[in-house]
């Protein structure tokens, strides 16, 4: 089922109509389909912020030769391969950086999966708390639609990361991560706000989904959602 524009605009405005027409469950298809994307926007995003750093950094960092064994190795061992190759070496600081964010790729593409099968075992449990009786493939589903007020926090924090970046050069290795804080400061509150709307509106829909997913009322579903929600908001944010 892909939804239309006039489905995805009454599911904007009215997710307990939204779920009204469209027990959750059946749904679970289109959930994962957004979960999926997520992920892949998700490593994209880890890329972009790799080039964005590389780009605002100049310079080299001196650190061990890696092709060159111990020292104590080659004073024992004076003719063994390598030691002919000189104990340090000049390292390009954008080039580190952009290996740095290979090496967390795999947060991208797999978080989301993680958070998702989290979310979708939490709903169910806070459903059967409220005296519901939610299906898990329901949870599951709303799980997965709650990923979609993400993308408005991620397009969020690139912008707010490009607009902190622009026009800054970092020379310095050792005040690397002092220049880069007093670069985010200014934006700060910004991506505060963008992450309190993202948590908002996950709250919103999810509480719509909720209610109609395990037939409970509307403030039960909204204390169920909003109780772990709000925990997991604080925890993000800390």
């Amino acid at each position: 089922m892909v939804p239309s524009v006039r489905s995805l605009k009454q599911f904007l405005l009215s997710p307990a109509s939204f779920f009204d027409e469209r027990p959750p469950a059946e749904t679970l298809p289109v959930a994962a389909g957004i979960v999926v994307l997520f992920a892949l926007c998700f490593v994209g995003s880890i890329l972009l912020i790799g080039t964005m750093l590389a780009g605002s950094v100049d310079g080299t960092v001196t650190m061990d030769n890696p092709d060159r064994p111990p020292e104590q190795v080659c004073n024992t061992h004076g003719e063994m391969t390598g030691c002919d190759e000189p104990e340090t070496i000049e390292r390009d600081m954008g080039s580190m950086v952009q290996e740095a964010a290979h090496d967390v790729l795999w947060i991208g593409l797999v978080g989301p999966f993680v958070l998702w099968l989290v979310g979708g075992v939490v709903l169910f449990g806070a459903g059967r708390l409220a005296n519901g009786d939610p299906s898990f493939a329901g949870s599951l589903a709303l799980a997965g639609w709650a990923a979609l007020p993400e993308f408005f926090r991620l397009a969020a924090g690139l912008g707010g990361l490009w607009f902190a970046l622009e026009g800054m050069t970092i020379t310095d290795p050792d005040r690397a991560a002092t220049a880069l804080e007093s670069a985010v400061a200014p934006v700060q509150p910004v991506l505060l706000l963008a992450s309190l709307v993202t948590l908002g509106w996950q709250w919103y829909l999810l509480t719509g989904g909720l209610t109609r997913e395990a037939e409970i009322s509307r403030a039960a579903a909204a204390v169920s959602v909003g109780v772990p929600l709000g925990l997991f908001g604080l925890f993000a944010l800390l």
